[in-house]
């Protein structure tokens, strides 16, 4: 009942801070930025992968899958601005990847805010 109560409300997954983003990261973990694609082309953090929350919301894992990404490989940053579409992303991509679905916590906000560079896409 919990984990639904969870999931309705965004929460779901581990929260790592952007310092632990970047040493997982650094260890090999993808990033996923579920923002829609123009809020992306605005900037993200360099080796992350465009794949909306609304596509993940729908397909699940399939909607990863699609975009290249393998199911067993590995753990996953996911990301958005402030961390709350993140935190749902991770809630539903939860049910298939456990805790290798990690938020990053307060989103780019807190990545910026950390001193930490952004890639423009646009």
């Amino acid at each position: 009942m919990f984990s639904q109560f969870k999931s309705m409300f965004g929460i779901g997954g581990v929260a790592v801070s952007p310092q632990e983003a970047v040493r997982r990261i650094n260890a090999g973990a993808r990033v996923i930025d579920v923002r829609e694609a123009d809020e992306f082309a605005h900037g993200s953090i360099a080796s992350a992968l465009n794949v909306p929350l609304s596509r993940i919301e729908r397909e699940g894992l399939g909607a990863l899958q699609a975009a290249g990404i393998a199911a067993e490989q590995g753990e996953l940053v996911i990301i958005c601005r402030s961390g709350a579409r993140s935190g749902s992303a991770c809630a539903r991509l939860g049910r298939e990847l456990g805790e290798r679905a990690m938020n990053l916590q307060g989103g780019l906000i807190a990545w910026v805010g950390a001193g930490l560079p952004l890639e423009r896409r646009g």
